[in-house]
């Protein structure tokens, strides 16, 4: 039990901060001040106006509730809308089934999950685990450990982390760094993905500016199916650029650049692809190959230079 009294505001009122035990916002709330407390439970409608908020246990909010300053709490969970004007700090997990919004840095040292939408202004720190099943936004840098994505995920700053995949969509405006990077959704990234280990199912049509690694395998996922079957032209001009046309529907990767020891693709449009041993499979454009080991190529792959280095 607290040795500090509980707040409670269950109609309309107003309170100043101090330092309570559980406070219970379950009507029209409003506290003044720094408030520090055991449990915050918002079911109702709080501010907290001109102070921040620690929480040495868990945050939850299933109706409206928004902080002027920095948010700190052991958990957090928000079913409803919450907004955090100066940051927030979780100590440890945090679930996301409503709406988060964080108007600074956001780190939470624990496992997330999001089923609602979240976005945060600043730099973004993750857990270990990350499950977007809903919508995130990250204007500032994001930084994870396991980061899976079946939802949507907009990173308008750098995004890194051990391991993604990617089994929704992904905007990423400033490249993507990873250990492994696996994805059977829609993928686009302005910049560099460099990982390790790149495999790519295409489902649609993904945009990658370029992709450096040390294996990088590019397919059509087994249920992507093209509309209006295989018919395709091609025209070339080889001083520029080698264009491809095929039938509405077909899945495909479009590259600038593709760099790694071992490259293996299908239905890929890529500039220069540059690795040691190269296999161009079936449907794939490119306009140089530079390979130093072996070169293997499907009989309807078209390659305008093939230069062995």
């Amino acid at each position: 039990m607290s040795e500090y009294e509980n707040l409670e505001i269950l109609g309309v009122g107003r309170r100043r901060g101090g330092r309570f035990g559980k406070v219970l916002i379950a009507g029209a709330g409003k506290i003044e001040g720094d408030v520090e407390c055991d449990e915050l439970s918002i079911p109702g409608s709080g501010k907290i106006e001109e102070g921040c908020v620690l929480v040495h246990g868990p945050l939850s909010c299933y109706g409206s509730g928004s902080v002027e300053g920095t948010v700190q709490a052991d958990k957090l969970a928000v079913f409803g809308a919450f907004c955090a004007d100066g940051g927030c700090l979780v100590n440890g997990d945090a679930e996301v089934a409503g709406r988060l919004e964080i108007e600074g840095p956001c780190e939470i040292r624990g496992k997330v999950g999001v089923s609602g939408s979240m976005s945060v202004e600043g730099p973004c720190t993750l857990g270990p685990q990350t499950q977007i099943n809903g919508t995130m936004t990250g204007e500032g840098d994001i930084r994870a450990g396991s980061l899976r994505v079946a939802g949507s995920l907009t990173a308008e700053a750098a995004l890194r982390a051990e391991n993604i995949e990617i089994d929704g969509r992904l905007s990423a405006e400033s490249g993507v760094q990873a250990e492994t990077f696996r994805a059977r959704g829609k993928v686009e990234i302005d910049g560099e993905l460099n990982a390790d280990l790149v495999e790519l199912e295409l489902t649609g049509s993904d945009e990658i500016e370029s992709i450096v690694g040390g294996s990088v395998k590019v397919k059509k996922a087994d249920s992507a199916v093209s509309r209006g079957g295989l018919s395709f032209n091609f025209f070339f001009d080889f001083g520029k650029n080698c264009k491809s046309y095929f039938s509405k529907g077909t899945p495909r990767l479009h590259a600038e650049l593709i760099e790694a020891d071992e490259i293996e693709l299908e239905y890929t449009d890529c500039e220069t692809v540059r690795g040691v041993n190269v296999h161009i499979g079936p449907e794939c454009v490119i306009d140089r190959v530079e390979f130093s080991g072996a070169l293997t190529t499907a009989a309807d792959a078209v390659i305008a230079e093939k230069v062995k280095i």
